[in-house]
């Protein structure tokens, strides 16, 4: 495990999952309209799906290691990828767009939930910008899979039941262009300030 990194690794999820995106505000319109028992639903699909592109993400990362050069030029081109999606904060529109939020069962939001982060392929490419160097020795223990996986599961989970119970107060804390476009590009700056290090910082 490359303890070095984590805590630029645990900055870049925290900056990228809590930032309103999709999920969280598909979380936040589901709790205002329904409460927060079918968001858990959604949420836990989301989890579920999460666990299994990190398995899957570290354990073809874990296989490409055989070549320390590709590993490398892959660590490289998810920096890069990360500073893609830092400027895309940057510049992102400082509004909310509340999707529909329809009841559904909660089997179907739990099935939406699981399709929806499994066909996100930002969400593959952002895994794959972070993981390389914690794949670098070429096998994948529980412990590893335990300690990336984990916060982004918690992340993703608690993220979307956050937004879920307390909307109407970060509905109208997100309703001001200025402090959405603040949130932004503090976001922004965080995720590259982890572009940077992950683009320097040598592999174990």
């Amino acid at each position: 495990m490359d303890t070095l990194s984590y805590p630029a690794y645990l900055l870049a999820l925290t900056a990228g999952m809590l930032t309103p995106g999709p999920a969280m505000l598909q979380a936040l319109s589901l709790g205002l309209r329904h409460g927060t028992r079918p968001v858990a639903a959604a949420a836990l699909g989301n989890v579920c799906a999460t666990l299994a592109q990190v398995a899957a993400v570290l354990a073809g990362l874990a296989f490409l290691a055989r070549e320390p050069l590709l590993l490398r030029l892959i660590s490289l081109a998810g920096a890069a990828y990360l500073g893609w999606l830092g400027l895309c904060l940057w510049r992102a529109p400082a509004r909310l767009a509340l999707p529909e939020a329809s009841r559904a069962s909660l089997t179907g939001l739990f099935a939406q939930g699981l399709g929806v982060a499994a066909c996100n392929p930002k969400a593959w490419g952002f895994l794959a910008a972070m993981l390389p160097r914690f794949a670098a020795s070429g096998a994948v223990d529980a412990a590893t899979l335990a300690l990336t996986a984990g916060p982004v599961c918690l992340l993703g989970f608690g993220g979307m039941m956050a937004y879920a119970r307390f909307g109407a107060w970060l509905a109208g804390r997100l309703a001001s262009p200025a402090a959405l476009r603040r949130i932004f590009r503090l976001m922004a700056a965080v995720i590259w300030a982890c572009a940077g290090f992950f683009a320097v910082a040598r592999f174990p």
